[in-house]
Formats: structure tokens, sequence, C-alpha cells
């Protein structure tokens, strides 16, 4: 069933907002479970890369504006954690570890003993953020890190991995109904819109990859957006596409918060045209730059609608080259590379590519990434604590 987004959306009077970020969720694994509790929409992910797509979220402004790219990045800008006149937590049940720990934290420039707290102690009026699991590595039931998931996995094969996959995004699907339980429990779902989303999808095989950090491809960027409430729709879709940067303005104007310190780069879904385009920026380092010819740097860009995209390299087939070669040799996922290495190193080596029928051209997408580099900022760097960059390294990050 299709439904009108801006008008459910506007009818609503509520004074909490939840949000659960499914972390690795890819759009085409949505499960039932959720999809049954409100209206879904594709999303388009500011980044493949937690920290760019969960500051976008946050911020309402995209990665160039906001100037955060990878964990030792720190937002500088007014975030959902600054909402007026109302509790605001972030909470984190990656691996099971107390969200205190997450890296999240300080890109947030949030203090994890002032700003941490969970939905069930969290007081109303509130806005709370979770991170959760979703489909991220170590798949399926294992309680090895990602980082050992994979070096014990050489031999799987992608339908194998898929298959634990959709387990492990299964299963984080039953934490976030627990949590709507907690609201049912507390008398509070009648009162909070609830949010379900992810910050990037995950490759199981495409491009001969696993995870995430690596080329831009529509797997990674198209992800599910649900919004839940009673007087919502059920098992309902909507055609309008959602961007990472939609969700502050959206959540701003169903609270009720009519100013705001800084213009912001997304779009009210309760009030304004929503956009026909979405885009994707990814930056991340692999290796110091001392090695003489290279950056050790990996850039996409890309513009996306619903039905595709365009994805433009930023960095030379040199350091793509390197950078892969690298993770033959090092990365935890080298089996499975090792097996595919000529469909990874057609995927590192490629050069602009169309996915999908996307209703705009090469052209088009060029310009419109432009325009949203011209408004970069100066990034702010900040050092990350012995506990966030151990948490880093059991997920793979480091």
């Amino acid at each position: 069933m299709s439904t009108d987004l801006a008008e459910s959306l506007s009818a609503l009077d509520v004074d909490n907002v939840f949000v659960y970020v499914a972390d690795a969720v890819r759009w085409d694994a949505l499960p039932s479970a959720v999809a049954n509790r409100g209206v879904t929409a594709k999303g388009v992910a500011a980044s493949i890369h937690s920290p760019t797509s969960f500051a976008a979220l946050v911020s309402g402004l995209s990665p160039p504006t906001n100037g955060v790219f990878s964990f030792t990045n720190r937002l500088d800008v007014p975030t959902l954690f600054d909402v007026p006149d109302h509790e605001t937590r972030y909470d984190s049940s990656m691996l099971d570890a107390g969200g205190a720990d997450d890296s999240l934290f300080s890109v947030f420039g949030l203090n994890p003993g002032e700003s941490h707290g969970e939905l069930d102690t969290v007081k109303a009026p509130f806005v709370l953020l979770e991170r959760g699991n979703g489909g991220h590595a170590p798949y399926g039931d294992s309680d090895l890190t990602a980082w050992e998931y994979f070096r014990a996995n050489p031999d799987l094969s992608a339908a194998q991995f898929r298959e634990a996959y959709e387990q492990r995004v299964a299963s984080d699907a039953e934490r976030f109904a627990a949590r709507m339980e907690t609201l049912e429990s507390r008398g509070l779902l009648e009162n909070t819109l609830v949010v379900y989303t992810s910050d990037h999808g995950e490759l199981l095989g495409e491009g001969g990859s696993l995870g995430h950090n690596g080329p831009m491809r529509a797997e990674l960027v198209h992800v599910p957006v649900v919004f839940s409430h009673p007087d919502l729709p059920g098992d309902a879709t909507s055609p309008d596409l959602v961007r990472h940067v939609d969700l502050l303005p959206t959540l701003l104007d169903i609270l009720g918060v009519d100013e705001w310190p800084v213009e912001l780069d997304g779009r009210s879904l309760v009030h304004e045209e929503p956009a026909d385009h979405g885009l994707s920026f990814y930056d991340s380092s692999f290796f110091t730059d001392r090695v003489p010819g290279l950056s050790g740097r990996l850039r996409y860009e890309g513009a996306w609608d619903r039905d595709g995209g365009w994805v433009i390299p930023r960095s030379p087939r040199r350091d793509r080259t390197a950078i892969l070669a690298g993770k033959l040799l090092k990365s935890a996922k080298r089996g499975y590379l090792q097996r595919h290495a000529l469909p990874a190193f057609r995927a590192y080596l490629r050069g602009t590519t169309r996915y999908g029928i996307p209703g705009f051209d090469r052209d088009q997408a060029l310009d419109w990434l432009a325009a949203a580099n011209e408004r970069s900022v100066t990034r702010t760097e900040v050092e990350l604590s012995e506990d966030a960059g151990e948490q880093l390294r059991d997920l793979g990050y480091l």
C-alpha cells in the first residue's frame, strides 16, 4: 500500500522521537517484521562509512558542509542532541559492549558520562538515538569480533555470507521490537515517533568484496527508512526519496521547533517537496601518505535517486590499486578477496560508473557534487580514547 508520507507525518502530535540506526542494513535486507510497523521509504545514505553518515543524520548537513569523514573528525555544528526543551541521549548496542565506549560520542562532541542514555530510563520529552548491530559483522550468531569472524571463515561463499548476514539483521530486528515493547510498557508509544534506518548498506560479494569500506555501489548507498507510530499505516510504502540530511529538519518540524541556528541542507518531509536525488561521499585513509606517489586515501562521490545513480572515483587508480593490494595481503577478509581477486580489481579500477537507471546524466551528477563541495568546511580533528579505538578494532575499522 502506497501512502502520502507528508500527509501522514503532518497529522502526528508527538513530544518524543526515537531513532534506531541499525548498522549496515541494505535496502533489500529490511526485515518484514520492521516494515510491517510503519511507512517505508527508500533512503540515500550520506556515506558508506558510519561516522560520515551519522554526522549527516544528526546535523542535517552534508559531509562537505559538516566536515566529518572519519572517526577522528568532530561535529562543530548544532545537532539532534541540541533540540531545546528535550532530554537528548545517545545509546549504542554495537557488539553488546556498553554504549559509552562508542567512538561516535567523539564525532558528536558528546561526553559519554552526560549524554549516554537508554530507552528504559530516558525522561520524556526526549530525543534518543540508538545505534544497533543491524547487519554489521560478525554475521550470524557469532560472538567473535568482526576481524576474528572473517579470519575464521575464509572459505565461505557469497551465499553463505548472505545467509549469515540476514540472520544477523533479523536478530537485531528482534532487539528493535524489544525497544518498541519498552515504549509501550512505559506508556510512551502514542507520544513517540519512531524511525528505523541504517547508516549504510553492506556488500555481500558484489564487486568481489565484503563489508562496506571499498568502492561505492548502490548496495552500500540505498538503505531503508521506516517511520512508525500507532497513527501511521503499517506495511505501507512511500514513493518519496529520504536522505540522511532530511531526518533532522523533519524531526524538528514534527516536534514544533521553529528556529534552528544554522541553515540545513536537508528538507522537512512534512512541509517541503521531497528531494529527487541525494549525494553520498566517502573519504577514508588506509595507510599513511609517506609512500612516495601515494596518498593512502580511498575517495568516492555519488549522486543517487530511487532508481540508481552515478559513482565518481576521486582517488587515482594507483591509490586504489595499492589499497586493494594491501587488503589482499593483510585484510581479515583476504581469504574471500583472494578467491575473487579479478572482480575486486575490476571494481577498484573502474572509472565513473552508472548503477541502475537514474533519472539524470553524468554531467548533472557532477554539477550537484561540485555545488556541494563548494560549501566544504575545515575538518576538526580529535584523538580517540583507548577504549573507543579498541572498539573500532573489534568492528574491523582499524
